[in-house]
């Protein structure tokens, strides 16, 4: 992925975009804080900061944060190619068992597309959660808690966090 402390500031997205969906806000502070001694050691720094007490983001910044981010069940010509990746046993229905066999795949994506829905109106952001090659009949009742829980901050603090899994999953997989 290069060396992420010389190379230019879009260089520097780009590289990064490859960790995270990266909203400028993110992709500024990370980019004004360098050097890292490793994209891990990045990775900890954008944790760090989404979830710092008190915020070192404002509200929007924080929604332009999470909603950099597709989402679950999009649209294959949408999504990045990482994500693309990371959904497709999601995107193609798994191999779950865990909904009736007499369901169809449409019934789940207009599950999801539901809940995907219902969510952005209760939080105001999108619904983000490290997939890990989990169909989407399996996301859906992980889905469905989270869109029945109450609080708008716990929730953006699973999604900063989902987003730091999904980039240091992505992080191991491009360095095999």
């Amino acid at each position: 992925m290069g060396d992420i402390n010389t190379v230019s500031k879009h260089e520097f997205v780009s590289t990064i975009n490859k960790l995270f969906e990266a909203a400028p806000p993110l992709a500024d502070y990370l980019y004004s804080h360098r050097p890292y001694e490793s994209l891990a050691a990045l990775i900890d720094v954008a944790q760090a900061a989404v979830l710092s007490k008190p915020p070192l983001f404002h509200d929007q910044q924080m929604l332009e944060i999470i909603n950099a981010h597709p989402r679950l069940g999009a649209p294959k010509d949408t999504l990045s190619e990482a994500s693309r990746r990371e959904q497709g046993g999601a995107l193609d229905g798994g191999a779950s068992g865990t909904i009736d066999v007499d369901s169809s795949q449409q019934q789940v994506d207009a599950i999801l597309a539901r809940i995907n829905r219902e969510y952005e109106e209760k939080f105001g952001f999108k619904l983000v959660e490290f997939v890990n090659g989990r169909s989407k009949a399996d996301l859906v009742p992980v889905l469905q808690k989270r869109l029945d829980s109450g609080e708008v901050e716990a929730e953006m603090a699973t999604a900063l966090t989902a987003m730091m899994d999904i980039a240091r999953d992505r992080l191991r997989k491009s360095t095999k």
